[in-house]
C-alpha cells in the first residue's frame, strides 16, 4: 500500500510542478492602465492582438497581493526552516559511523636513505 501511495504521490509532485511552470510562463500578462501596470498570470483567452480582454476589481487585485505576500512569507518560513534543520542534522545529532584512525608514528629521528649518483 505504502508504494502505491509514493508512486501516486511522485506522479501528482510531477504534474502539480508541471502545471505551475505552465502557469507561470504561458499565461503571464499585463494589465495596462494610465498610471500603473499589473503583471500576474492565470489562463485567460488572448484577443485578437494577444492582450487580455478582461479586467479584474480592485478587491480581486487586492486578492493577488494579499496570496503573493503569503507565498513569499512562507517561502522565506520554509528556506529558514530548512537551513534550521541543516544545522541541527550536522552539529547536533550523534554520528552513528565510526571511522579508524590509525596513527603512525615513527620513533626513529632517521632520515630515510639517499643516494646521488
Amino acid at each position: 500500500m505504502k508504494s502505491i501511495c509514493s508512486a501516486i504521490a511522485k506522479y501528482l509532485l510531477v504534474v502539480l510542478f508541471v502545471s505551475y511552470y505552465v502557469g507561470g510562463t504561458a499565461f503571464t500578462h499585463t494589465h495596462y492602465y494610465p498610471t500603473y501596470s499589473v503583471t500576474h498570470s492565470h489562463p485567460f483567452q488572448p484577443g485578437a492582438d494577444g492582450l487580455p480582454h478582461h479586467t479584474h476589481s480592485s478587491s480581486a487585485f487586492n486578492t493577488i497581493e494579499g496570496l503573493d505576500d503569503i507565498l513569499v512569507e512562507a517561502a522565506s518560513g520554509f528556506f529558514s526552516l530548512a537551513v534550521a534543520w541543516l544545522l541541527l542534522s550536522v552539529f547536533i545529532q550523534q554520528h552513528k559511523y565510526i571511522t579508524p584512525v590509525h596513527l603512525v608514528r615513527n620513533v626513529s629521528l632517521r632520515a630515510p636513505p639517499f643516494c646521488i649518483k
